[in-house]
């Protein structure tokens, strides 16, 4: 046997430790490997491989290798792959057979997706089924919701979006746990029953059970939501990612020859970050591969995704799940690697008492992370403020002071500051940008917190919600308004007088108004939305208006106005919607001219992605939904963000949810205080909400707290159970808790700071949090560094404790400096030379040329179809661009559009086979371990495509390109396809964007059929008044045919026309003869 240590000093590796020697020489048995956290589990999985190659254990092409992320499944991968061929040129391994053959490394999903697209049908489903992107899911379910006609769900008093989130997450949880949602529906049928219970007591007023029984009693219509969404994804023939994991499970139990196939095919498989799967994924994982050589690797301190579906359990049930058949679950061996090759010494003290409690009560047995032999101590930095903003002062200066050091390769450290909550960061974001400390936000949450995003989306929600008075006083007191208070209270006056009166401003009967004021919430107040709308329109010298300064009522009216246009402009696709608002509010602008904020431009044009990309799951989406899904989106996100590798010397803001597999040379960890971290349950309900699935149901249940709700014969029974339950919540919270300290903590490679502040919003102090008091008594930080008490008695952060001139100055520690700016500008003599002055003229006789020799520019000779409404209707631009030419930006869209006709010319060939086009073939640069980015966008037109009427027709022509000769040009006419249809030619353009928006934009897109029309009937020699046209509209699955095509004589005049340099003219209709 070839050892590994031998394998490490041949290949030029460090020697592996005792620990990872047992593991990489673990025998061809089930095993388990604890490995705390940066104890390099990656390099021992890899050398495993290597040393299983080495001795002929295996072949190449039977290992698989699971993991969560692209990224972690691309490391090891390549990891891999690089010590295969380091082994093979030091003789040590003989090549394969197969010169292409390599392990298999996959994410768990891509893994599960495979299954299910090999073996789909064999439980009667669709194999080419499109997977749902969040906002897909999110507008399926949402029409779902609004479509129902099921009474139920008006006696939930729940809103639309609470509902479609409840039935997404309902729908996810009973397919991760494999629950039978009739028994889900009895269940709650039962539980009902409890408010029929005696209260037990004389002293009890209120039903103990009441609010109990209307969260549990909403499920059997959730339940049902819940089915039908499952439905309409199989008919329509699309799935999501768990879907996916739990439709090969059922292939799996159900077609034994499936497990048989892929025991044969993989003889060895390592499982990564095994302490994250969920229920469904174990167990499809057992049923695969159970008794046979699989190695998991994973750490229970690091199980920080409960709230998604991940198991904490898993682990501890590892050995039962895959012990051979014959063998007791305690029989399976437990590994350890507990050297961390990441944090100095002085970090791994505080992560390790933290996690104490933990490692006392644990299942498996937990080694104490130790440091690597030249680790060092660190630095380990604490600092407990007086008041929030003085910590977020003391983390900026922190991290000035560490960027402003190089790390040990001469390069800029890089830096995190991870957070419990995103909603904390607001002083945190500020304080560095005072000290100039580079920063940046991960994930949509930090997306929506940029400035000009926050105020784009507040006008956004102005336009779609009369309720969003929030947003929209925001909007008035800002830099662009700056209406004072005084203004905005006389405005909120208005609101309440309008809640007096009915649409012709008449006061409201006494018992009318008596009626509304009990149909509403009690501190419920009038629209100030609709105020704005009243005010902007109100005749001068209308008494309502008395409250209103002249300058604040001028600005309101001019701000009324502004929003009562864009307004009626929301039935616009919403990318161009935006792209509007944007305009309109002179945000482009703001962010141009802003040097203070480099993050502006890009935080738009980030957001307008956002919004194209939710339009590709519907690109009618309309812009009340939209809103809907980006709230929804943005509280998943700030859990845990998409990860994005550092950035040297720039500070990354994240959750700490989102920080886990990621690390940095500098981390500092805020607000580390009483009740935020640790952090402690607002509500102790569990299961006992809305739209949440019951224990019982859950793979895991005997390891969750357990509600003794059926014993009960009093509602007092079931109070006492309830606050039982309520305590093993917390304290399973707490461990909660303690594993996201240690998973924050264990992110830095040299520098640590932990902080916290007695004074934040809250109105009582709150003291340092258990885990810095524990950490000072292992002596890791100064007696002295956490105080025992505030300085001050109240909190000086509190509304009225200072007097604040408002609204704030637009400009803020800028105006100085842009006014001075400004006058200079104003007060310069615009003869005079200056180093811009040849440019600028130079510029401007450049325009005066363009403008008149537009009609000497050289029209090319051959011309694309596709290209002849620019010459139509934008003549001047095209000349141009004829006379500097440009590269242009090979858009998204288009070369989806390519691969799109390009498989469908592949259906339509001999073989008329459907998988002929893969976009991962387009790109020969691609990283071949990240998914091609259109993949399933292409997947999605295909499924549409092959539902439509035209799958089953066969055309006459396909992919035919006619050159046809037109007043004196040559016109190439690239046509799609050509059917015969009852006796009459049919040409086809087949088209992956969106209809046309109005008659003008049909207009101008039908010269491209017209064109096609007449060229194919010149070719086939044929009257064209024989030959129909159409767009297909893929993405929408609709045909367009235009009411009438222009003729040969048509073309010929708007030809000749695109001649001259008029940029208004465009097509006007056929000519009449």
């Amino acid at each position: 046997m070839i050892s590994a240590r031998r394998i490490a000093e041949t290949l030029g590796l460090p020697n592996p430790t005792e620990q990872q020697r047992r593991v990489i020489e673990s025998p061809l048995e089930p095993g388990l490997v604890v490995a705390g956290a940066g104890s390099g589990k990656t390099e021992t999985m890899a050398s495993r491989v290597v040393w299983l190659l080495a001795n002929g254990h295996v072949g190449v092409e039977e290992i698989l290798g699971l993991t969560f992320t692209r990224k972690a499944a691309g490391e090891l991968g390549v990891r891999i792959r690089a010590r295969i061929e380091q082994l093979q040129q030091a003789g040590l391994a003989a090549a394969p057979a197969d010169a292409f053959a390599t392990p298999t490394v996959q994410t768990y999903n891509a893994f599960a997706n495979g299954i299910f697209r090999d073996s789909a049908t064999l439980i009667g489903r669709e194999a080419e089924s499109v997977v749902l992107t969040e906002a897909s899911a999110w507008q399926l379910a949402r029409r779902l919701v609004v479509e129902s006609t099921d009474p139920r769900l008006l006696e939930l008093g729940r809103g639309v979006d609470p509902i479609t989130q409840a039935v997404i997450s309902l729908s996810r949880a009973m397919g991760e746990n494999v629950a039978d949602p009739a028994e889900v529906a009895r269940l709650a049928d039962a539980f009902v029953g409890l408010g029929e219970l005696p209260f037990g007591s004389a002293r009890i007023r209120k039903a103990p059970a009441a609010e109990a029984v209307a969260a549990v009693g909403a499920l059997p219509p959730l339940v049902d939501l819940a089915v039908r969404f499952q439905e309409e994804k199989t008919r329509r023939g699309l799935v999501e990612y768990s879907d996916q994991v739990a439709f090969a499970l059922a292939i799996c139990e159900r077609v034994p020859q499936v497990v048989a196939e892929h025991r044969k095919r993989f003889r060895v498989v390592l499982l990564d970050e095994y302490q994250d799967t969920s229920v469904v994924q174990t167990r499809l994982l057992a049923t695969l591969f159970g008794g046979t050589p699989v190695m998991a690797v994973g750490d229970p301190h690091q199980s920080i995704y409960g709230w998604r579906g991940a198991s904490a359990a898993n682990l501890a049930r590892f050995g039962a799940d895959f012990a051979p058949e014959g063998a007791a679950g305690a029989d399976v061996p437990v590994y350890a690697l507990s050297t961390s090759w990441r944090n100095p010494g002085a970090v791994l003290g505080a992560a390790n008492r933290i996690v104490e409690p933990l490692t006392a009560a644990s299942r498996i047995p937990v080694a104490r992370l130790e440091p690597r032999p030249d680790a060092g101590d660190g630095r380990l930095d604490v600092a407990y403020e007086e008041t929030v903003a003085d910590e977020a002062a003391s983390v900026a200066a922190w991290f000035a002071d560490r960027l402003r050091q190089q790390g040990s390769d001469g390069r800029p450290r890089s830096a995190a500051l991870l957070c419990r909550s995103l909603k904390t960061i607001e002083p945190f974001t500020t304080a560095l940008a005072d000290r100039g400390v580079p920063f940046r936000v991960l994930g949509l949450g930090g997306l929506l917190d940029q400035p000009a995003v926050v105020d784009l989306v507040c006008v956004l929600r102005v336009l779609h919600e009369p309720t969003a008075g929030s947003e929209l006083v925001r909007l008035l007191t800002g830099a662009r308004w700056r209406i004072g208070t005084k203004d905005v209270h006389a405005l909120s006056r208005v609101a309440s007088w309008l809640m007096s009166r009915d649409p012709a401003q008449r006061e409201l009967a006494a018992e009318v108004r008596a009626g509304l004021r009990a149909s509403v919430v009690p501190d419920e107040v009038g629209s100030v939305v609709d105020a704005l709308d009243f005010v902007a329109g109100a005749p001068d010298g209308h008494r309502a208006l008395a409250g209103f300064s002249e300058e604040g009522l001028a600005r309101l009216r001019a701000c009324g106005r502004q929003l009562q246009v864009l307004r009626s402009r929301v039935g616009l696709d919403l990318v161009d919607l935006v792209t509007v608002v944007q305009q309109e509010l002179l945000l482009d602008i703001e962010v141009a001219a802003n040097e203070t904020d480099p993050l502006g431009r890009a935080s738009l044009e980030a957001f307008t992605e956002q919004v194209a990309g939710y339009l590709q799951g519907d690109s009618a989406g309309t812009l009340g939904p939209f809103l809907a899904w980006l709230a929804e989106a943005e509280r998943r996100d700030n859990l845990a963000p998409r990860t994005e590798e550092p950035e040297p010397g720039t500070v990354q803001i994240l959750t700490i949810h989102g920080s886990k597999g990621l690390e940095w040379d500098v981390v500092a960890v805020p607000r580390m205080v009483e009740g935020e971290l640790p952090g402690t349950l607002r509500e102790k309900r569990g299961w006992v909400a809305f739209g949440a699935l019951p224990f019982e149901f859950r793979g895991d249940s005997a390891e969750l707290p357990s509600l003794a709700w059926r014993g009960a014969l009093t509602q007092k029974d079931f109070a006492e159970a309830m606050e039982a339950f309520g305590e093993e919540l917390e304290e399973r919270n707490a461990a909660e808790q303690r594993r996201l300290a240690y998973v924050a903590i264990t992110r830095t490679r040299s520098d640590l700071l932990l902080t916290g502040s007695f004074w934040s919003t809250q109105q009582k102090p709150r003291g340092p949090g258990a885990f810095l008091r524990e950490i000072q008594e292992v002596g890791l930080i100064a007696p002295d560094a956490l105080p025992e008490s505030p300085q001050l008695e109240e909190n000086p952060l509190e509304p009225g404790s200072a007097r604040v001139a408002w609204p704030l100055p637009p400009l803020g520690p800028r105006e100085a400096r842009v006014r001075a700016a400004a006058e200079a500008v104003a007060s310069a003599d615009p003869h005079a030379e200056t180093v811009w002055t040849r440019d600028i003229n130079l510029l401007l006789a450049e325009r005066d040329a363009r403008a008149r020799d537009a009609e000497l520019v050289d029209l090319p000779t051959r011309i694309p179809a596709s290209r002849f409404k620019d010459f139509v209707s934008d003549p001047a631009g095209v000349a141009a661009r004829l006379r500097r030419p440009m590269p242009e930006r090979p858009y998204r869209q288009t070369r989806l559009g390519t691969l799109f006709h390009g498989w469908v010319e592949a259906r339509y060939g001999p073989a008329g086979t459907a998988d002929v086009i893969d976009a991962s073939g387009v790109e020969l640069d691609q990283d071949p371990t990240e998914p091609p980015v259109e993949q399933e966008d292409l997947d999605r037109l295909r499924a549409t495509f092959e539902a439509s009427e035209w799958a089953s027709r066969r055309p006459e022509e396909v992919e035919v390109e006619i050159h046809m000769e037109l007043a004196g040009q040559v016109v190439i006419c690239k046509i799609d396809a050509v059917f015969l249809i009852d006796g009459r030619y049919r040409v086809v353009d087949w088209k992956t964007g969106r209809t046309p928006k109005d008659a003008a934009d049909l207009e101008l897109k039908q010269l491209q059929l017209a064109l096609y029309r007449l060229a194919f009937a010149k070719w086939r020699g044929i009257d064209p008044d024989l030959i129909d046209a159409e767009f297909y509209f893929v993405a929408e699955d609709r045909s367009l045919r235009p009411e009438w095509l222009y003729s040969e004589e048509d073309l010929v005049a708007l030809w000749s026309g695109a001649r001259t340099p008029d940029a208004s003219r465009g097509p006007s209709g056929p000519t009449v003869g």
